[in-house]
């Protein structure tokens, strides 16, 4: 066997398949800080229903844009968000913003209007609920919340769930689920002006009872995660295996990376 027929051969590169088209079907002002948008388009019939909490790529590109773009054109930017509802009977797929800062998704969902374009891909990722839990303390803010309440949506009955959602105001106070009732501990940042994910840091304290089958999920501003899974794992003696965290945002930056799971 020469050396060229025993060189490894790399697996072929995956083609993720190009975006799907959709317009937008309604939109609503939840809070004063969020609106929904609702897609709708025959491009939706193969989305796929979503896990908790999944993620999905949202293409900001011009009206006029073709997929793939000019050979000269540079790749739209895109962002990542929560499927937060899917009905396939009536292609329609609901999406939440949070309008906070000057970035390019917030601009975008505060002019949406029906009848606008966006591409998508996805959905990917989600969170599987371990069989053993019977206790799930959810870890929020605001970014968070569309994927939070999937996760509600999911529990089985006997897991019991205990939230802790960190937002601006009392304004912004929403439900997490139309179809679950829950009742989320709410922190309000605003009134002693605090830093993000610091109330979800001081709350986490003062748990108690954190048995075996206790487990996490947590979803916030990335500094905050990082720190509170050194808190629970170093000083409160979790299994790491019992957390599943991630970082929907960093303070002071624009489009943090969608991959942040706090486990390097």
């Amino acid at each position: 066997m020469t050396d060229a027929q025993s060189a490894v051969v790399p697996p072929p590169r995956k083609v993720r398949p190009p975006p799907r088209p959709v317009i937008v079907e309604a939109v609503e002002r939840v809070t004063p800080g969020v609106v929904r948008v609702t897609f709708t388009g025959d491009n939706l019939a193969s989305f796929a229903q979503s896990k908790p909490g999944a993620h999905m790529k949202l293409f900001f590109a011009p009206e006029d844009a073709t997929w793939p773009p000019a050979r000269d054109a540079p790749r739209p930017p895109s962002r990542t968000y929560t499927p937060r509802r899917f009905d396939a009977a009536r292609s329609q797929l609901e999406v939440e913003f949070v309008l906070h800062g000057d970035g390019l998704a917030s601009r975008w969902s505060e002019r949406a209007r029906v009848g606008d374009r966006m591409l998508l891909n996805g959905p990917g990722g989600g969170y599987q609920i371990p069989g053993e839990a019977r206790r799930l303390v959810i870890v929020a803010d605001e970014t968070s919340m569309p994927a939070a309440g999937m996760v509600v949506e999911a529990l089985p009955q006997a897991c019991r769930v205990e939230i802790f959602c960190e937002i601006d105001n009392k304004a912004e106070e929403r439900t997490l689920s139309p179809l679950v009732a829950s009742a989320p501990t709410w922190l309000h940042r605003a009134p002693d002006r605090a830093k993000p994910g610091s109330l979800l840091e001081t709350a986490l304290e003062g748990l108690t009872d954190l048995t075996p089958d206790t487990y996490f999920w947590i979803a916030c501003e990335a500094g905050a995660m990082r720190r509170i899974r050194d808190f629970l794992t170093v000083r409160r003696g979790i299994d790491r295996a019992r957390l599943h965290s991630r970082g929907y945002w960093k303070f002071g930056e624009f489009n943090y990376p969608d991959h942040d799971y706090g486990n390097d």
